[in-house]
């Protein structure tokens, strides 16, 4: 059984295409504009979107195709991007529209009504190329670890990944997920359930964002994919991952790893004149998790600067600095 994602504005279509789903054996869920499709998406990891291409960004806002086109971009460009069968009224402007949408991004499109154009056929095709796994895969060589929180930080694996006094959601967020069922496992949690738990002022959206932006954080920092610390469920909801063993500190634990790795690079950049990733990686002989740290560290710091891209990139110091 496949999930699929409903995005149209008009509730008639909606419902017509629920009933045509449920026919097909497959759940779905609907959103009705541009900020509750990117909600869906959020929590969900659906095996099919059909997009209307005339949306509002909100609700009882102006629907407009520029809207659809913008949201199609942005769900191709996520990381393990659902296909999207884009849905197109007839006639030569529908059908130019829809070319365009391939060229976007789309997988294929159907015109409406349905009746001239029926739609079961193309989602077959779509989910059959589909082989989602029964929960969220381990991406790359990340291999877990103790993800300890600190009054102002969280750190995975002795590496800096967030959780400043600034921006704390993210530190609540994971105090909830750290709960434990009676087997043991994690409990899972909507992001309206840890909206509810994080405080009365906090959004489903919020929940979301926080949680997008600590995923990119660990992907650029400890080099693991965007399941590998927090899971977002093909069921919905967010989850720990096994591999991670929650634990409290202080912030008075010498934080002498991190400014460690940070002066040996320095030292090799300043030695060389500016070092690729690779050359770093040879010789100050650090595990590339802490490495990456280091480096993303004294680019916030703007100690460092980094010219060009891809493996030939190279860092150097910041004449500024």
């Amino acid at each position: 059984m496949s999930r699929i994602l409903i995005i149209d504005d008009n509730d008639d279509v909606r419902e017509e295409l629920k009933d045509r789903i449920a026919a097909m054996g497959h759940q779905s869920e609907e959103a009705g504009t541009l900020e509750e499709a990117l909600v869906r998406l959020s929590e969900t990891a659906f095996d099919c979107v059909l997009l209307d291409l005339a949306l509002p960004v909100k609700f009882e806002g102006v629907a407009r195709i520029e809207h659809g086109k913008n949201l199609l971009q942005r769900i191709v460009a996520m990381n393990d991007a659902p296909p999207v069968i884009v849905m197109t009224g007839h006639g030569l402007q529908g059908h130019k529209l829809a070319i365009e949408t391939i060229d976007l991004g789309a997988t294929t499109f159907v015109g409406k009504p349905f009746e001239s154009d029926p739609i079961e056929p193309k989602i077959e095709r779509v989910l059959a190329k589909q082989s989602r796994p029964s929960a969220p895969a381990v991406v790359g060589n990340f291999e877990g670890g103790a993800l300890v929180l600190r009054e102002g930080s969280i750190e995975i694996s002795g590496v800096y990944v967030g959780g400043s006094r600034a921006n704390a959601y993210i530190r609540k967020i994971i105090l909830t997920l750290r709960e434990r069922a009676s087997n043991g496992d994690y409990k899972r949690f909507s992001a309206k359930a840890l909206a509810e738990a994080t405080g009365s002022d906090v959004s489903p959206q919020t929940i979301t964002s926080a949680i997008k932006d600590f995923r990119t954080q660990c992907q650029q920092k400890l080099g693991c994919g965007p399941n590998d610390v927090i899971r977002t469920w093909p069921g919905g909801g967010y989850q720990l991952a096994d591999w991670i063993e929650v634990r409290s500190g202080s912030d008075d634990h010498p934080a002498t790893q991190i400014e460690h790795d940070q002066q040996i690079v320095l030292s090799e950049i300043r030695k060389h004149g500016c070092r690729t990733l690779r050359q770093l990686s040879e010789t100050t002989v650090l595990p590339q998790a802490r490495l990456k740290s280091a480096l993303s560290e004294l680019k916030d710091k703007k100690l460092t600067t980094l010219i060009g891209s891809g493996k030939v990139a190279t860092y150097s110091i910041n004449p500024e600095s």
